[in-house]
């Protein structure tokens, strides 16, 4: 009996010990993650390997751009973020879709304007073959500070 017991305990906190570890960065919660750490980042060639060729992301104050534009912007100097972390992270899973919804303080400048601001983002992966990328992303802010 106490061997059941045991086994019991060690079977439940491993569930618990599995629910706290990070995503993995091929799954799309993890994907999420890297994609908003190379945007803090900075690094254009971190973002183009994570995004599909058709990428678009439409930014808090409603302006778009495609993949190459978001590179050019980080790398130019253009755009300069010291915060976008993600928080909060859920997933809601499609077969080949996935849509990451998150939170995040998004703080930096775009164009010498700053900004300083919490956002909710929603990230939209898609799987070809075993992969996952990022198609999109769409930031939603309140006012900045």
């Amino acid at each position: 009996m106490k061997r059941l017991l045991v086994a019991a305990a060690l079977l439940t906190t491993t569930g618990v010990f599995a629910q706290t570890t990070t995503p993995a960065a091929n799954e799309p919660a993890g994907l999420a993650t890297a994609f908003m750490k190379a945007m803090e980042a900075e690094d254009a060639s971190a973002i183009a390997a994570i995004t599909t060729d058709d990428f678009t992301i439409v930014s808090f104050d409603g302006q778009t751009a495609d993949r190459d534009l978001l590179g050019q912007g980080l790398s130019g100097g253009f755009l300069n973020l010291e915060t976008a972390t993600a928080t909060n992270l859920r997933t809601r899973n499609y077969g080949t879709t996935a849509l990451v919804l998150g939170d995040s303080k998004f703080k930096g400048s775009l164009q010498g304007t700053n900004f300083n601001t919490n956002l909710v983002f929603t990230i939209t992966c898609v799987k070809a073959g075993d992969k996952w990328k990022v198609a999109a992303a769409q930031l939603s802010g309140g006012a900045a500070q």
